[in-house]
């Protein structure tokens, strides 16, 4: 009896270690550790309807890597990987100081939500602090790759879904691509 007891103890504490491995497996991209978009959505949406519910503001930040097929093609893909593992960490310390959510939307694109941000001021200093952090300089032998980031914002304002605040950042991104990149640009400003 001692003998299987201690036989299906072990059995279960590595049943837990493979379930959390699988879990960690089918929720985060492998190579950035920031969620994968299915998983990434489903949380967006969940996290949504709580701050309708309960009235609190959301910020969505759509955060693309400039000349990212530039750097793949020039460089190579491994400077590239380098480049999106950077970028993930990097905001992966702003999900940690905003309550907020990253996740990898696209090939060169990531996606975050945040609900700790009270007002547009605030908000206007995080993208600018944003901005800086996400400029990366890798090394390739002896080259120095700078990479950078345009970042689309979109505060929820009574919108009428997820998908619509999503649409916001993504239109938001889109003018900042337009006017130079590398910057930001928050849904609404003129």
């Amino acid at each position: 009896p001692i003998l299987f007891a201690w036989l299906s103890h072990r059995t279960a504490i590595r049943l837990a270690e493979h379930k959390r491995r699988l879990e960690l497996m089918s929720t985060r991209d492998g190579m950035t550790g920031v969620f994968n978009r299915r998983h990434w959505e489903t949380l967006l949406r969940n996290e949504f309807e709580a701050c309708r519910r309960s009235h609190r503001q959301a910020t969505i930040l759509l955060i693309d890597i400039d000349h990212f097929k530039t750097i793949n093609d020039t460089y190579g893909h491994a400077t590239g990987d380098a480049a999106l593992k950077s970028i993930g960490y990097a905001l992966r310390g702003y999900e940690r100081r905003y309550d907020g959510m990253v996740g990898r939307y696209g090939g060169d694109e990531f996606v975050m939500l945040m609900t700790d941000i009270d007002d547009e001021g605030e908000l206007r200093a995080v993208l600018d602090e944003m901005v800086g952090d996400l400029h990366v300089d890798i090394q390739v032998g002896d080259a120095v790759v700078s990479v950078h980031c345009s970042i689309g914002a979109a505060v929820w304002d009574r919108v009428s879904d997820a998908d619509a605040l999503l649409g916001q950042a993504d239109n938001a991104l889109y003018r900042v691509k337009q006017h130079g990149k590398e910057g930001y640009f928050v849904f609404g400003e003129e």
